[in-house]
């Protein structure tokens, strides 16, 4: 029932989004916007997405190798693609983050290296893109009418670094170890400090750590050109260094947990943004809506994919699983 609660809340809040967003739109012009939109160079950025989608695999296997016996690369395709499609059709029932994490780490039973290698997954893409657009900023100071965006970038950044810093801090997770055991969660202490140890043993993987950021930073330069191809294959002109500082901004604001998938809050950022710098608004919602378009049918494959891989049991495994890293502490 709550899954469902969440589910109807995020598609309401989308709905809302895309009809403030579309009231104010010259659907004229929007059509024309798509009629001249250079299809050859739209195709060029769908295939550089699957470079990018390649080096998410190779970085996330990388990170797996000193914690758990690792899958093969065509096995992490299949499984990096289910995931996206769970993050596509089930967005609000069961994480997309998860499913990898169950299906990597199912033939060894190491579920907690698993989330460990799928955090520091996520966590090397995230500080690569901070990395990036501090550095933007800093090169060429930006804020547009409204929009505080070297604000934005390095609060984010500073809050991102704190949060690091308690995750690999052994004295902290002690600390909060034992607070837990004190108010009798035990078994929420015990997760904590089964991922403490297994972070702590990749934390003497530095090789492995700045690797995986080298992989990182080059498919966070990669998204921003996709981007740059994307709005110059929708005749949108805009140089690319103002898109090193917009695509981690949208991909922030689009990350608020409280639409379908960043629907919505993504054209949102985009019209703030690019409108900010005399780009209409037609064309912004445009190349929103194509980013949207591009993630939906580059999950699509995991579809096809789930239903080899699944049997009766796992969706209830998953499920469980879940409830067991959201730190419930309540048996399995």
């Amino acid at each position: 029932m709550k899954n469902l609660i969440i589910a109807l809340s995020k598609a309401a809040v989308t709905a809302l989004l895309f009809y403030l967003l579309f009231r104010r739109v010259d659907f004229h012009e929007f059509a024309g916007v798509l009629r001249n939109a250079q299809l050859h160079i739209l195709l060029l950025a769908f295939m550089i997405l699957w470079i990018g989608h390649y080096l998410c695999i190779i970085r996330w296997r990388m990170l797996m190798r000193p914690v758990m016996p690792t899958p093969s690369v065509s096995n992490l395709w299949g499984i990096y693609f289910i995931g996206l499609f769970f993050n596509l059709a089930f967005p609000t029932v069961v994480g997309g983050d998860v499913v990898k994490m169950y299906y990597a780490g199912k033939p060894s039973k190491r579920f907690a290296q698993s989330f460990a290698a799928t955090f520091l997954d996520r966590d090397a893409g995230m500080l690569a893109m901070m990395i990036i657009a501090c550095t933007a900023v800093l090169v060429r100071p930006m804020d547009l009418p409204g929009i505080p965006i070297r604000f934005i970038v390095w609060t984010v950044f500073l809050a991102f670094v704190f949060a690091n810093i308690a995750i690999f801090t052994p004295f902290l997770h002690r600390l909060l170890t034992k607070m837990l055991n004190k108010v009798h969660l035990s078994r929420m202490a015990a997760k904590i400090d089964t991922i403490s140890n297994v972070f702590r043993v990749m934390g003497k993987h530095w090789t492995v750590l700045v690797n995986s950021l080298a992989v990182s930073l080059v498919n966070q330069l990669l998204g921003i050109f996709l981007t740059w191809i994307m709005a110059e294959g929708l005749r949108i002109h805009v140089s690319l260094f103002e898109f090193l500082v917009f695509v981690p901004v949208v991909t922030l604001i689009s990350m608020i947990p409280v639409s379908l998938n960043g629907m919505g809050l993504r054209e949102y950022a985009f019209v703030s943004l690019l409108g900010a710098i005399g780009v209409g608004r037609e064309s912004s919602v445009a190349l929103g809506l194509l980013a949207s378009a591009f993630t939906f049918l580059s999950g699509i494959p995991g579809g096809v994919v789930y239903v080899f891989f699944r049997n009766r049991s796992d969706l209830r495994q998953i499920a469980a699983l879940e409830t067991d890293f959201a730190w419930q502490d309540k048996p399995i």
